[in-house]
């Protein structure tokens, strides 16, 4: 007799995560590694912070179970971080990553009624399974012209405009994964206005998992911290793997701006049951981390320093990537001005696969880099790779 498992069939393998594989068995010497979104050096190993090594030496291990809310020092030092204060109208929990913290945020949303999330296309692969996973359903709104591959935001005001009440709008803040094209803050003003115009009817969601990776610790978060002035509703789902280097440790935090503390206090009740029944309670040993350099003025003033000079190295990578491929003759749509860890090039699947089997670039689904360690001279190669794809 078969076992019960038997018939279960295989998945296919992660697009992005199943990049790091291939590549450490390319023998190439010339192969670049532009796939997976950690932030990296420009000899491509892995950015650790200083800071982050410092104060994990400090960092007791936990011996006892933490509230399903997690770490209440981490919070008040995240909720400054992000929202710029401790406001008694959100809500805070601790979650499992930025994942965690979308997962918790469907789950709310879908319990009061709101079960559709309009994600930007494009958007974080990963946005649609884990939304959807958590009993969303899912619409998009376009994000992006075609021509100039800047924000559409005429297309976006409408899609916000005619979107059915009890709709979700997804919003990343900073540095917009996959392709590093952002809003500007007269852009944001008029998004604001819609959410102001249709509060009650849309719901804004926030993700946030670059802070500080695209103009800076304040700029990156202005948005959020607009809304909360305006007094609006929203969901912030925030994520410390980048800006601190914190992959594995899984540090995030989830925000629900709610019209009083009273209903706050009633959200935060809900949550917390749901992390119970989903993993129980948070990590505490990354967060403390976390915690402890925001906590200490000067690790966070050294802290800062290395964020900043991260996010120099990302605005280098990127003006040598746009430089090549105005260098190349490639459509100057490409080299439109993108902020954060990413850029897409738009390829198709066909595409992405000879870029990676007949030049040794590794790159993300629909030709997404990774430009943290692209110096000129990658750039350059990277150019010329696509040129020739685009030419098969």
């Amino acid at each position: 007799m078969p076992g019960f498992f038997a018939d279960v069939p295989a998945s296919p393998p992660d697009p992005l995560l199943s990049i790091d594989g291939r590549f450490r068995s390319d023998t190439r010497t010339s192969k670049l590694n532009l796939g997976i979104g950690v932030l990296r050096k420009v000899d491509s190993s892995p950015h650790e912070f200083s800071t982050v090594i410092k104060a994990a030496k400090s960092v007791p291990v936990s011996t006892f179970y933490p509230s399903p809310a997690g770490d209440q020092t981490f919070l008040k030092l995240s909720s400054e971080l992000v929202l710029g204060e401790v406001n008694p109208r959100v809500m805070a929990v601790q979650t499992v990553g930025g994942s965690g913290a979308l997962r918790v945020c469907a789950e709310l949303l879908v319990s009061q009624g709101i079960t559709s999330m309009m994600l930007p296309n494009p958007s974080w692969a990963n946005h649609k399974p884990l939304l959807s996973g958590g009993g969303c359903t899912i619409t998009e709104y376009k994000y992006l012209d075609d021509e100039t591959h800047t924000v559409d935001i005429e297309g976006m005001l409408g899609a916000l405009q005619s979107a059915p009440n009890k709709t979700a709008i997804m919003l990343q803040v900073a540095a917009h994964n996959p392709t590093g094209v952002d809003l500007t803050g007269e852009q944001w003003e008029r998004v604001l206005a819609v959410f102001k115009k249709r509060e009650g009817e849309i719901f804004p969601v926030f993700d946030s998992a670059y802070q500080g990776l695209a103009k800076g610790l304040e700029e990156d978060v202005a948005v959020v911290r607009r809304f909360l002035k305006e007094g609006m509703e929203f969901i912030v789902c925030n994520s410390h793997s980048k800006n601190f280097g914190l992959y594995g440790e899984r540090v995030g935090s989830c925000f629900v701006a709610c019209e009083s503390a009273e209903v706050a206090a009633n959200v935060s009740s809900r949550c917390q049951l749901r992390i119970r029944w989903n993993y129980s309670v948070p990590p505490l040993f990354g967060a403390r981390i976390v915690a402890s350099i925001l906590g200490d003025p000067a690790l966070r003033k050294e802290w800062e320093a290395e964020l900043a000079a991260a996010r120099d190295q990302l605005n280098k990578a990127h003006g040598a990537l746009a430089g090549a491929i105005r260098g190349s003759g490639l459509p100057a749509r490409l080299s439109s001005p993108k902020l954060g860890l990413f850029s897409q090039l738009f390829l198709t699947d066909a595409q992405v696969l000879a870029l990676e089997k007949d030049h040794g670039i590794y790159a993300g689904p629909g030709g997404r880099l990774n430009v943290s360690s692209l110096t000129e001279e990658a750039a350059r190669q990277v150019a010329e790779a696509v040129v020739a794809v685009l030419k098969e």
